[in-house]
């Protein structure tokens, strides 16, 4: 591997500096040592590493061949359920689930079940964000629309919290107050546009001026000076490819003859937008900036949804003791009680399952499932009693949603507005870059979603939480160097008591849902 003696002479006298000054933890237990650089976090929800991988061997996105050459470059692997809720929240806490309790945007415990849903949003967090544990250590921290941030926390620095959002009042969307007058031109990331068929270039209008209006705010930000860690989310890949995809695929079951020609390369141009605002902020880092890119999961096509609610029925007879923990994925509350209800949550839990491995697509005869869990074998922590009792991982081209049931009892179910469906879905598998002089230029490597907080704190000098899931990947930065980069970890444990928020606007949580696709 080449070595890089600047980088070595400036990471020597880092550590020469933390060695004569430091800041102790909160609790006394740890102390902070001199920070190597910036980290700068560009999140692009949904981008897939394979798509990337083709567009730069077809030439189309310079800024990624630069990173996969000067920096690293890999698959990221998210968490079980890959849905942005849970993703980015492990990402914030690195922390898997069952440490900070969100599994989707819809809450899995405590709702009443003839009542209106309950929705997750950032007070229902239960361990500590990366951010929160700067602010403690005196790093200055910008954070800009990560999913289920909202409402936005106080912090040192600042943040613009990002989708969804739980009451008309824009106030709780920010945080500090002062920033108001900077978001007058800014889109919040709360949609209420549908991509439906013949609405196609309303959808683009609206994503095109989000996008834009988030990166002119994002480098104005950028450009301050005083920040330790910089953090922005783009979502317009995910909202492209979830309905977008049907047009570049023509073996897709809702491919569009007449419209397909027109949009086939809508998806290509998404990832060229995602390459060039890159480059914007690469152009503008520091010698020892830290730059990581990185998606929540990555996408693929989808063929056929599934009715959860049908399956339920069909396996069990009935609905009244199972339901869908979330609005899509295969994710199966059990919910028994009294004299041998221990006894029965087993027996419906291997129904369950034997009903999902048996599973097979009714007209072509292939299985549907890739994989069953139970909660027990995939989180750890004080919140696997709220985790939903029996996951599975669909088969590429396969996704249950939470569909009324049917006469018919059907089990591939286009649900009530076909002309809305997403046509391509989340895979487990995203994206993850890495840029700075410290970084092994030109490492292929794999990372998980956790390992993100876990990179902030060792490059900031912030020891981190005592249960911490995440670690510094093994073969990030480079080999002469990487013994400087170790993940010092405080007493304090780092979770956090979930308030939830004294009321929220169900209804408003919805329509922003139901924009998306997330409910059909």
């Amino acid at each position: 591997m080449k070595l890089r003696i600047p980088a070595l002479l400036a990471l020597a006298a880092i550590l020469l500096i933390s060695a004569c000054s430091s800041d102790k933890s909160p609790d006394g237990s740890a102390r902070a040592s001199a920070a190597l650089g910036r980290v700068i976090i560009l999140g692009f929800d949904g981008l897939e590493p394979t798509m990337v991988r083709k567009y730069v061997s077809e030439g189309r996105l310079p800024t990624f061949a630069r990173l996969m050459e000067e920096g690293a470059f890999g698959d990221l692997i998210t968490v079980l359920p890959p849905s942005s809720a849970s993703a980015w929240t492990s990402a914030v806490t690195g922390v898997n689930p069952g440490k900070h309790g969100i599994y989707g945007f819809l809450k899995t415990s405590g709702d009443d079940p003839g009542g209106a849903p309950v929705f997750n949003t950032s007070r229902d967090r239960g361990f500590a964000p990366v951010w929160e544990v700067l602010s403690q250590y005196g790093r200055k921290s910008y954070i800009v629309n990560i999913p289920l941030s909202s409402p936005a926390d106080s912090l040192d620095g600042l943040m613009i919290a990002g989708f969804p959002h739980a009451s008309d009042d824009e106030q709780s969307y920010y945080w500090p107050r002062s920033l108001e007058k900077m978001l007058t031109d800014y889109s919040f990331d709360a949609f209420r546009v549908t991509c439906a068929k013949n609405r196609e270039e309303r959808f683009l209008t609206k994503m095109q001026h989000i996008a834009s209006r988030r990166l002119n705010l994002g480098l104005e930000l950028f450009d301050r000076e005083g920040w330790d860690l910089f953090w922005l989310v783009f979502t317009f890949p995910d909202r492209y490819q979830h309905y977008m995809w049907k047009y570049m695929d023509e073996n897709h079951p809702m491919y569009d003859p007449i419209n397909g020609p027109i949009y086939k390369d809508e998806i290509r141009g998404a990832y060229a937008l995602a390459d060039n605002y890159l480059a914007e902020f690469v152009r503008r880092m520091r010698e020892d900036d830290l730059l990581i890119v990185m998606s929540d999961h990555g996408f693929g096509y989808l063929y056929y949804t599934l009715n959860a609610n049908n399956f339920i029925q069909r396996t069990l007879g009935s609905t009244d003791n199972v339901k869908c923990a979330d609005f899509f994925g295969g994710k199966f509350l059990i919910d028994v009680s009294g004299p041998g209800s221990e006894e029965r949550y087993q027996s419906i839990r291997k129904r369950l399952i034997e009903g999902l491995r048996n599973l097979k697509d009714p007209v072509h005869g292939v299985p549907i499932i890739d994989s069953i869990y139970v909660k027990e074998d995939l989180y750890v922590g004080p919140y696997v009693s709220t985790a939903p009792d029996v996951l599975c991982f669909e088969n590429p081209g396969y996704l249950f949603f939470t569909l009324p049931k049917t006469p018919d009892l059907r089990l591939l179910d286009s649900g009530p507005s076909p002309d809305k469906a997403f046509s391509g879905f989340h895979r487990r598998r995203g994206t993850f870059g890495a840029l700075g002089k410290y970084v092994a230029a030109g490492e292929t490597m794999e990372a998980r979603i956790t390992d993100i907080s876990a990179i902030i704190y060792s490059y900031l000098g912030v020891p981190a939480p005592r249960d911490l899931d995440g670690k510094i990947p093994a073969s990030l930065f480079m080999d002469e160097g990487a013994g400087a980069f170790q993940l010092v970890k405080s007493d304090e444990p780092g979770y956090r008591r979930p308030t939830g928020l004294g009321s929220q606007d169900s209804e408003k949580i919805e329509k922003q849902l139901r924009a998306v696709g997330y409910i059909q």
